[in-house]
């Protein structure tokens, strides 16, 4: 089984600490799958902690997923989270994503 593949089956399961620890690979095409699958398990804690502490990854393909998958998310600490994004970040490609998970969670309300 592929890990993309194991990574689906997590996100089926629910399984958010299998994800974290796939955020820390090498391969950035894991990472981000992984990244996208803790977008789906928004809703756990540690999901959502691990993403806001990956915002200041190095990577700004790795930045760019993890705004995405915090605008799946809801509520005041992910508005607060995306909008210091959007005063700090100096990637376009970033902050163009963050302005539309920003618009996504406000929409939530």
């Amino acid at each position: 089984m592929s890990k993309l593949e194991k990574i689906r089956k997590y996100v089926e399961k629910g399984k958010a600490d299998k994800l974290i620890a796939i955020t820390h690979e090498k391969d950035k095409e894991i990472r981000i799958a992984a990244i996208e699958g803790l977008g789906d398990l928004i809703g756990s804690e540690k999901a959502l902690n691990t993403l806001v502490a990956m915002l200041d990854d190095q990577d700004a393909d790795i930045r760019r997923a993890v705004v995405h998958a915090l605008g799946k998310s809801e509520g005041s600490y992910v508005e607060t989270q995306l909008q210091y994004c959007l005063s700090h970040e100096k990637n376009e490609t970033v902050l163009e994503t963050a302005r539309e998970s920003l618009t996504k969670v406000k929409n939530k309300r």
